[in-house]
């Protein structure tokens, strides 16, 4: 049997494929791209989420009996400027990967990936569970709770087995699209004034993208799980001040200034509680925004940013 990892050559999708060929798991990265490989245990497979006939065998030729769902539009702001485009991409591209494992003869598991812009603004003072209402800012969290909520009903409806993570800000090594954090090393390593008028006092979940393929690998491997949903973050909440104050001591000299106050339209909520994923999935995150950010600028300092 193989998993199918939607986006496998994405941010990360490649960690997971990375964890699954590691742990010995035949993978089928499967991408609208074009892509080839020599790697053995991978195989590539070109393809739109919504070509159906190409998924549904796809999971037929290649065994798959799990797919790790991680394709999507996949940036908050963007989704302002594009919510048509955002919500096709991420509601019915999910939609067509739910519906190719119900025509499947041996219905597949889902990890779907959802966002902690799920839950939109939440009082600050209060930790962020599972049983948080949603209640999203932006056409990309419309998108992400209605995807949960597909994953619920195709479970009670179908019977599938779907869960869904809801996952904090990711960084890392390999990723391409803007992020504040990458941001604000890249300026730093460059010798250039990271400037921000406002946002020092914004709160962040920072998550390493290997955390996050960790908890991907084994909510994959942890079927009939009693949740839908499991939050997945750092496990830390940090100032956007504080983080520069973390990159000042591995970057001396880098110039950051930020303003004071909350970096407006983006999400204000209070300390991710992911004692769920502990106790059902056996995860936690390994990475400390420290050390994280220590090997991140190891790598950018290497490779293109």
């Amino acid at each position: 049997m193989s998993t199918l990892v939607t986006g496998g050559t994405g941010f990360v999708g490649r960690y997971i494929v990375d964890d699954l060929v590691e742990s010995g798991t035949p993978v089928v990265s499967y991408n609208r791209d074009f892509a080839v490989t020599d790697r053995q245990g991978v195989t590539c497979v070109q393809g739109e989420l919504f070509d159906l006939p190409r998924l549904v065998r796809s999971i037929a030729e290649h065994d798959v009996d799990t797919i790790i769902h991680t394709a999507a539009q996949s940036h908050p702001e963007v989704s302002i400027d594009l919510p048509m485009t955002t919500f096709a991409a991420n509601v019915d591209g999910t939609l067509a990967v739910f519906e190719a494992a119900r025509m499947s003869p041996n219905p597949p598991r889902i990890v779907n990936f959802s966002s902690e812009c799920a839950y939109g603004d939440q009082d600050e003072q209060t930790p962020v569970t599972e049983a948080s209402t949603p209640q999203p800012n932006t056409p990309y969290g419309v998108t992400k709770v209605a995807t949960e909520m597909l994953g619920r009903v195709y479970g009670a409806t179908y019977g599938i087995d779907i869960v869904s993570l809801r996952v904090t800000e990711i960084y890392g090594p390999g990723l391409r699209m803007p992020e504040i954090l990458k941001d604000i090393l890249v300026a730093a390593l460059s010798g250039e004034t990271f400037l921000l008028e406002h946002g020092g006092s914004h709160r962040f979940h920072f998550v390493h993208a290997g955390d996050v393929a960790r908890a991907a690998v084994l909510a994959a491997a942890t079927p009939k799980l009693p949740l839908h949903v499991y939050n997945i973050s750092g496990g830390e909440q940090i100032t956007l001040a504080e983080t520069a104050e973390l990159i000042r001591a591995q970057v001396p000299g880098a110039s950051i200034t930020l303003g004071d106050g909350y970096w407006p339209g983006w999400d204000r909520q209070g300390l991710f509680d992911i004692s769920a994923a502990a106790k059902d999935l056996g995860w936690r995150p390994q990475i400390s925004p420290a050390a994280g950010i220590a090997s991140y600028i190891e790598w950018l300092m290497h490779h293109d940013h």
